[in-house]
C-alpha cells in the first residue's frame, strides 16, 4: 500500500536540487502545488502532481514546471510552441499568456496528477480532450472576464 505524500512546504531553492536528484535516479517527482493558477484542473495543496524529466520536445498542451528569470517556479500549460522553440504558457485559471519561455527553463513535465486518491494520467483521452478544449476556450474566457469586470464597476 502506498502512503500519502508528505504535505510539508519546501524551500523553493531546494526544489531544483530535490527534483534533479530524483530524476537522475530515474524517478518521478511528486508534490502538492500551491497557488490557484491551474484551477480548475489542480486545487491548491489538495491535489498532487507527478513530474518527470522532459524527454524530447515540450509540446502544446503539456503542463510544465519551469523557472522564471526571477527564480520563481511555476506550473503552467503550454498553449503554443513558437518556431524559435520558445514556449507560450498560461495557467488554466488565467487568460493572459506568458511568452518567451525557453526550453532550458523547463524543469519537468506533468505525467499525472492525483485528486482524492484517484490518479489521472496526462496521456488518457479524457485529460487530453480537457486540455485541448481548455486551451481553445481561452479567448472566450477572456471575454467573460471582461464582461464580469464591467458589471462589477457599475
Amino acid at each position: 500500500m502506498r502512503s500519502e505524500p508528505r504535505r510539508e512546504p519546501v524551500d523553493v531553492s531546494q526544489l531544483c536540487e530535490l527534483m534533479d536528484a530524483v530524476f537522475s535516479q530515474g524517478g518521478v517527482f511528486r508534490f502538492a502545488p500551491t497557488g490557484g493558477s491551474m484551477r480548475p484542473m489542480l486545487r491548491e495543496k489538495r491535489d498532487t502532481v507527478v513530474l518527470a524529466p522532459v524527454r524530447g520536445n515540450v509540446r502544446k498542451y503539456d503542463v510544465i514546471l519551469y523557472r522564471r528569470a526571477d527564480g520563481q517556479f511555476v506550473l503552467h500549460r503550454v498553449i503554443r510552441v513558437e518556431k524559435s522553440g520558445e514556449l507560450v504558457l498560461c495557467g488554466d485559471a488565467q487568460v493572459a499568456p506568458e511568452r518567451g519561455i525557453r526550453p532550458e527553463q523547463v524543469r519537468g513535465v506533468l505525467v499525472s496528477f492525483s485528486r482524492e486518491g484517484r490518479e489521472v494520467s496526462a496521456t488518457c483521452v479524457r485529460y487530453r480532450v480537457y486540455a485541448v478544449l481548455w486551451v481553445a476556450s481561452r479567448p472566450a474566457r477572456r471575454v467573460v472576464r471582461r464582461v464580469k469586470r464591467m458589471f462589477r464597476r457599475k
